[in-house]
């Protein structure tokens, strides 16, 4: 007997005010959102043919709310969560089937997360998901399906990328492997992806890549928590990227995330910049030694940290980094140690949080077991503005209200227009010898944004927002016309940092 097809929905929910949201700049950018949801694209590569299938991603439309579906499928962050039930409670009250994934569904909340979902899923999907779609056509789904194993990623399909809306978002994005490994104390990633690094083929990674060259992208985004996780393996690829980008005259480029260790390596660091990696996202924490110990983030105590990261920028790599402040060993001097270190490091972009011990870590045990857990829930910069000062550890050298204030004074201060405008300029400087390969462009969306810029920066009565822009403008023209990407791309950034700091520490 022929089973009949289903149409499937599925939903990425809309994310409240966050940092990693970028919504206070979208209107600078041009584009709804930063990244699409590559999860529901993936899920849509496992589903079995003969399906109709749909995304949505409410941060870019509304949802449909009365569409004709037979199942909708939604993800989500803990950030998502009110949302993704709100979603899940209105479409099986019309009688549709929904389940519910991604990292918000956790053994902790599993039972609340079956009282909005028919089904859920526990884990990684690519296994699980083909089944439920069988299960749930021959009409014997269960309502939890937990991938306790890690999945083979040669098993990960290529995502449908062709049911993106790509020109919606400031880049694409792609995933060339799981997992980490280190063992930082305060990082889920090993227990989350395993301690190691599955990876893709090459030619699944370079598939991908050229399926969304084939949709007009010029920007793609490596989400892997650790790139280099298996070193090999990813110079391997860098030299399949490069060759690539040569065939399309540099008209793409890449961004991705890394260990600082990586500095080391002149090689690998001029293998990234022939690649167009031109920038990269690093966890650097913090300049104390004491603490990246404590932290067991031995990586970050090979090398020397500031000229670490003035390497990779010399190699025209923006480093964007991650800072935390409120470790066990920190006081009231650290505030001022972590401005000083960004500023001569000349990193423009610094997501700086409070420590947070997230549940499942070896830091959220240390913590309860020492009993200085103030409460369940984790704030900072995973969490909306409303928590961004919010920790749920109770500092050991200095009060909750020091902490808070030093957070609040330092994140202010690192976005002062005079501090970001003099980060900005000596990391561009430091790439200069290398440079962007192939020819400056400059494309109706690149004038586009000049003009949304120009109107924001300078149409104001903020006398300082005015004289910064000038000042990067026209240093950028004198010296290096070649980085006036690089350097709009950083200034349509910067509105959204400086208001989201402000709003969140206010």
């Amino acid at each position: 007997m022929r089973i009949p097809s289903m149409k499937i929905y599925l939903i990425n929910p809309r994310f409240p005010l966050s940092l990693w949201d970028f919504s206070l700049c979208r209107d600078l950018a041009g584009s709804a959102f930063p990244f699409p949801p590559l999860s529901l694209a993936t899920l849509a590569g496992l589903t079995p043919g003969g399906h109709e299938i749909a995304i949505c991603d409410e941060n870019v439309r509304p949802v449909e709310m009365n569409r004709d579906a037979d199942l909708v499928g939604i993800t989500g962050y803990h950030i998502q969560q009110e949302q993704v039930f709100r979603l899940a409670d209105a479409f099986r009250k019309r009688g549709i089937t929904v389940a519910i994934g991604g990292p918000l569904v956790q053994r902790r909340n599993l039972d609340e997360c079956l009282l909005h979902g028919d089904a859920v899923f526990l884990g990684e999907a690519e296994y699980t998901w083909p089944a439920f779609i069988g299960d749930l056509q021959a009409k014997r789904a269960r309502s939890v399906y937990h991938q306790e194993e890690f999945v083979a990623l040669s098993d990960s399909p290529a995502p449908r990328f062709d049911l993106l809306e790509q020109p919606a978002y400031s880049s694409a994005i792609i995933e060339t492997s799981r997992g980490c490994p280190h063992s930082c104390e305060f990082c889920e990633i090993p227990i989350r992806l395993g301690k190691g690094s599955r990876t893709k083929s090459i030619d699944q990674v370079m598939g991908e890549i050229r399926d969304l060259a084939a949709l007009g992208v010029d920007s793609i985004f490596i989400i892997d928590d650790n790139f280099f996780g298996n070193r090999k393996r990813a110079r391997d690829l860098l030299a399949e990227i490069e060759r690539f980008v040569r065939s399309v005259d540099h008209r793409i480029y890449f961004s991705c995330q890394f260990t600082i260790d990586i500095a080391a390596d002149d090689e690998v660091l001029a293998l990234l910049n022939r690649a167009n990696i031109r920038r990269v996202f690093i966890g650097i924490e913090t300049p104390r030694q004491a603490s990246l110990a404590m932290a067991k983030k031995s990586q970050n105590t090979l090398v020397d940290l500031q000229d670490a990261v003035r390497r990779i920028q010399s190699h025209a790599i923006i480093v964007w980094g991650a800072f935390i402040v409120g470790f066990d060993s920190d006081d009231k001097n650290v505030f001022d140690e972590q401005l000083a270190f960004i500023q001569a490091a000349a990193i423009p972009v610094a997501m700086v949080g409070m420590l947070q011990a997230l549940p499942g870590t070896p830091l959220y045990d240390r913590i309860k077991r020492e009993g200085r857990l103030r409460d369940g829930e984790t704030g900072g910069i995973r969490g909306a503005a409303s928590s961004l000062v919010h920790t749920n550890i109770e500092p050991k050298n200095m009060t909750y209200e020091e902490l808070a204030g030093g957070f609040r004074s330092l994140v202010r201060t690192l976005y002062r227009y005079d501090l970001f405008a003099e980060r900005l300029m000596s990391a561009v400087a430091l790439g200069r010898k290398t440079g962007t390969r192939g020819r400056a462009r400059l494309t109706a969306k690149g004038v586009a944004t000049i003009l949304r810029l120009l109107r924001y920066y300078l149409v104001t009565a903020d006398l300082g927002r005015i004289r910064m822009f000038l000042k990067v403008m026209l240093q950028t023209l004198i010296q290096d016309p070649q980085q006036l990407h690089t350097v709009l791309m950083h200034l349509v950034v910067y509105k959204h940092l400086k208001l989201f700091y402000e709003e969140g520490t206010s």
